[in-house]
């Protein structure tokens, strides 16, 4: 049986992407813990010995209100210019301050979550933060209504999402995920709260402020509107706080205000990675019942310590210990009995992971020592000696059990991670060794043996039952779980008889052995080891700088090389001087046009500081943001955009450039109409009326495009124009989306892009000595290249440089398909426009080819004079050993196997390492948020594949 090398290859990365997806099942499980809700009724009722009374354990406050106020830092609580009321209060010790630890990742979802049940939240609930799915977990606001307690909401969706029928009434912002909002979602909070105070049927009310994190999306933390928006916080706070006031006066109630923030900021605005003002939020409970206290606690210490201020059972879920310094109301009888009652709920979950392990350890020692404490102290409740001892074990001993709880809460599922890994890994050695086939072999003679072919299956299935053994043991094996491991066998048997086939047909393609190549080869295995490290991913941006900056320079001086030798030839043939001149003058702008080129890569590198230890320096980009730098970000902006459309004339007609600049001056007025930018002196005021047009334009862009193609289709005229005039457009249309998205001084990269592809481009068709070495140069360098402005934006590994704003342009509410969309193209503006530049190389070369052939046979044809012959060979003699040959190369394949190297290794490699250090320290921080990056790149990949099989033709002539 024959394959074709590029069906094979299209085969290997499904497969690939397959054990991708099943290697993430294992190393992201979706929920850490059961669905089982806790009793009123499991309430300890003695010690040892000694019995409890009924009330030791009861509510301790009248009513609370929990005051979430998103993407509040450490720091924004200790400002007193805006906090002005409640620096007064914590002066006058009226309120307690304290920190809290917050688990990545830093999104919304997952820190409701957090704080709500006391359980640690599965990585993965970052990617279900936009969907919110109701939450399943037992938690303090479900024991609560068990108790028929009323809890009403106002603010968040995302709380009504998760919690349906909890609240009593609810008040949300249904537009929560909507980043341009600042003021009008928190003014109805407010509003709703003046109504909801004078009502007294709610024993827990909870507020979730946005205004402040949308701030952060868009400005950053040290916007001009941030100080506003703490002080209208603060003013919130003053108004609770006289209402309570009025409560205890009226009612001698024990109302308490709780503040706090669902996760920081960092100091580029966004939020979902590990750094310190991500991590590091506050905790202030207004009272005067509570003790100051400098330790750091845990945001799943939360929902015990609610849970027993409230009176209400502590969730099954919850594995957090008891924030002890705000229960000071508590009576020394009941502050022990709230202790053991929590300790035990840790102790018994650890004996249920250590087993008998868990007997012999000191924890359990110090335990059984607080018991007797607590048994002594029941007998005589006047020393205070026994009950200090026995609180600070109770303290500690919670303390290490949640610590270790928290280190068994990570659940692998080593199988699907084995079976990924191990697909992935025989994918990646397919991938190469189809990449060093003979380049004329494009087929794959496969012939398998039979019994070989046999032993090999039973084998594959044999291991795979081995590996599903414990999976098994705890269910029936059904006849689809049967099925699968069948399925998975024929795939893995598919890819052993590809990979033992292939080794065979081993041959080192006939690359040049020149410096450029060698440090192109050098690059890819560099880049793949340097995965390896903690650090080179968080500083993944300086490998990529490092390597595209090489191999321009290399270029550089390769074509310059070229130029030098083609002078001495014409010298050598003693052709005109003024020949040489023109050539020596082509060579000096040539080197200065280098140069100019180098500068700006220099300049648009500083716009965005990236990765993990230079990210919070500032930039630029920072700069120009600045109100009093206003102008000069005009000016960087509208700069931007005349390079984008000068780019963008290399590809368009006259009828496409006139729109491309139409829609420049359409994205610079929407920037202007809506604050970003200045219109020197004009006033812009309607922005999606400007949209609308700029929609329109991308439109008719496109149909400039199509029509003629549908058209010729129509009457089956041949091609009379570039086969390639629809798609050139629709890189136009990507590039004027990416320059809508971007920031306004991040415009520029849009044309530097461009301008940087067909630099590349130009310089490896001088440079190149074959089709393939060209096509192998070109693949790389965009790869690369997309890559490094992909960096360059100031996105990283983290999840925090995410930019949300990206997504609501143009938008007045959420719609997950445009918001979706439009944060996928600005994320990853670089790759893609990269790689459709790559394809629009691909057929303008091809074009050039057909071009070439004719205008030789005219040369050839004609009765010129043998000096014009001389000259005209003289004028393609650069281009002749790109001619078509005999043996033309299958472009598709060569370009589909490098994607797949490119592609494969690195991210198996990755696989591997994350494997191995699935324990490391850096786990949840640094290699989880790269394989969710890595994920979604592999399936833009997918779609970059389609486009190669649908749009390149077989051969590039």
């Amino acid at each position: 049986m024959n394959a074709r090398n590029d069906h094979i290859a299209v085969y290997t990365f499904v497969v690939f992407l397959f054990s991708f997806s099943l290697f993430c099942y294992g190393f992201f499980p979706l929920s850490f813990s059961p669905t089982t809700k806790a009793s009123f009724d499991e309430l300890p009722q003695t010690i040892g010995n000694a019995s409890f009374n009924g009330t030791d354990y009861k509510p301790r406050i009248s009513r609370a209100i929990l005051m979430v106020i998103d993407a509040l830092r450490m720091d924004f609580v200790l400002q007193e210019d805006n906090f002005q009321f409640l620096n007064q209060l914590l002066g006058d010790g009226k309120a307690c301050l304290y920190r809290l630890q917050v688990h990545p990742p830093t999104v919304t979802m997952p820190r409701i979550k957090a704080m709500t049940s006391g359980a640690i939240p599965s990585f993965l609930d970052v990617i279900l933060n936009l969907g919110s799915p109701e939450m399943k977990l037992d938690t303090f606001l479900y024991q609560m209504k068990q108790r028929q307690q009323k809890t009403v909401f106002y603010g968040d969706n995302t709380w009504t999402n998760m919690f349906p029928d909890v609240f009593h009434r609810t008040g949300e912002n249904t537009d929560s995920l909507y980043v341009n909002d600042f003021y009008k979602g928190d003014e109805n909070i407010t509003k709703l709260l003046s109504m909801e105070l004078q009502m007294y049927d709610w024993k827990l009310m909870i507020l979730h402020y946005l205004g402040l994190d949308h701030i952060g999306h868009v400005e950053g933390p040290y916007s001009d509107k941030v100080p506003g928006k703490l002080c209208e916080m603060d003013k919130v706070i003053k108004t609770i706080h006289e209402t309570m006031d009025k409560w205890k006066q009226k009612y001698y109630t024990k109302p308490l205000l709780i503040i706090t923030g669902d996760h920081g900021m960092r100091d580029s605005g966004g939020h979902g990675g590990s750094t310190h003002p991500e991590t590091l939020v506050p905790l202030v409970l207004v009272s005067d019942q509570c003790a100051k206290s400098e330790e750091t606690f845990l945001q799943i210490d939360l929902a015990p310590t609610m849970s027993i201020l409230m009176g209400v059972a502590i969730p099954y879920a919850s594995i957090g210990s008891m924030i002890d310094p705000a229960l000071k109301m508590l009576h020394r009888r009941e502050m022990l009995y709230a202790l053991y009652y929590n300790t035990q709920r840790l102790a018994s979950k650890v004996e249920g992971i250590l087993r008998e392990k868990f007997t012999i350890t000191e924890v359990h020692k110090s335990f059984r020592e607080a018991i007797e404490l607590h048994q002594l102290f029941l007998k005589d409740v006047t020393d205070i000696s026994v009950y200090k001892r026995a609180l600070l074990l109770y303290t500690s001993v919670s303390k290490q059990l949640t610590q270790l709880l928290i280190s068994s809460y990570i659940r692998y599922d080593i199988v699907f991670i084995l079976i990924g890994t191990v697909m992935s890994l025989l994918c990646a050695a397919i991938a190469v060794t189809q990449l060093l086939q003979d380049a004329n072999a494009t087929v794959l003679s496969l012939q398998p043996k039979l019994f070989p072919s046999i032993n090999c299956m039973l084998l594959s299935f044999l291991l795979l039952k081995l590996l599903s053994f414990e999976k098994e043991s705890f269910q029936e094996p059904t006849n689809f779980f049967h099925a699968a491991l069948i399925s998975l066998s024929v795939v893995y048997f598919t890819l052993w008889v590809i990979l033992s086939h292939s080794l065979k047909g081993i041959k080192i393609p006939s690359i040049s052995s020149s410096l450029l190549s060698t440090f192109i080869w050098f690059g890819v295995i560099f880049h793949c080891f340097s995965l390896a490290s903690s650090s080179f991913v968080e500083e993944e941006h300086q490998t990529w700088y490092y390597l595209t900056s090489s191999v321009m320079v290399l270029l550089t001086l390769k074509q310059v090389s070229v130029m030098n030798s083609t002078i001495s030839m014409i010298k050598r043939s003693k052709t005109d001087a003024s020949l040489i001149e023109v050539c020596k003058e082509e060579r000096s702008i040539f080197c200065v046009a280098s140069i100019a080129f180098a500068c700006i890569h220099v300049l648009v590198r500083r716009f965005n500081q990236t990765g993990d230890k230079w990210q919070h320096i500032p930039d630029v980009g920072d700069w120009l943001s600045k109100d009093e730098h206003k102008v000069w970000l005009s000016v960087t902006m509208f700069v931007g955009l005349c390079y984008m459309v000068y780019q963008i004339c290399y590809m368009a007609g006259l009828l496409t450039t006139v729109l491309s600049m139409t829609a420049a001056m359409l994205i610079y007025y929407y920037r202007a109409a809506s604050g970003t930018v200045r219109m020197f002196g004009l006033s812009a005021s309607n922005s999606s009326f400007c949209l609308t047009i700029f929609w329109i334009n991308l439109v008719e862009i496109f149909f400039i495009g199509f029509l003629p193609l549908m058209y010729r289709a129509i009457v089956g005229r041949p091609a009379e124009r570039r086969t390639g005039e629809l798609y050139s457009n629709c890189i136009i249309i990507v590039a004027l989306l990416s320059a809508l998205l971007h920031k306004p001084h991040n415009v520029l990269l849009v044309g530097t892009l461009l301008a940087t592809s067909r630099a590349l481009n130009e310089r490896i068709d001088h440079i190149a000595d074959d089709k393939y070495c060209s096509i192998m140069l070109k693949v790389i360098t965009h790869y690369w290249l997309g890559k490094t402005f992909y960096f360059y934006q100031g996105n990283s590994n983290s999840l925090a440089t995410i930019d949300l704003n990206a997504g609501y342009v143009g938008l007045n509410n959420f719609n997950i398909v445009r918001v979706g969309l439009f944060l996928t193209l600005h994320t990853f503006s670089g790759p893609i426009l990269s790689f459709l530049l790559l394809l629009h190389h691909i057929f303008s070369e091809t074009e050039r080819d057909v071009k070439y052939v004719f205008l030789r046979e005219r040369i050839d044809n004609s009765f010129l004079s043998p000096l014009l012959i001389r000259f005209s060979s003289f004028l393609f003699i650069r281009h002749q050993k790109h001619a078509p040959s005999s043996a033309t190369h299958n472009a598709k394949e060569k370009i589909l196997l490098l994607l797949n190297v490119l592609i494969m290794v690195p991210v198996s490699f990755f696989l591997v390492v994350a494997t191995v250090l699935r324990d490391h320290i850096f786990v949840w921080t640094v290699f989880s948020p790269k394989i969710i990056y890595e994920y979604f790149t592999v399936w833009l990949v997918l779609i970059q594949v389609i486009l190669v099989l649908l749009l390149l033709p077989k051969t590039l002539s």
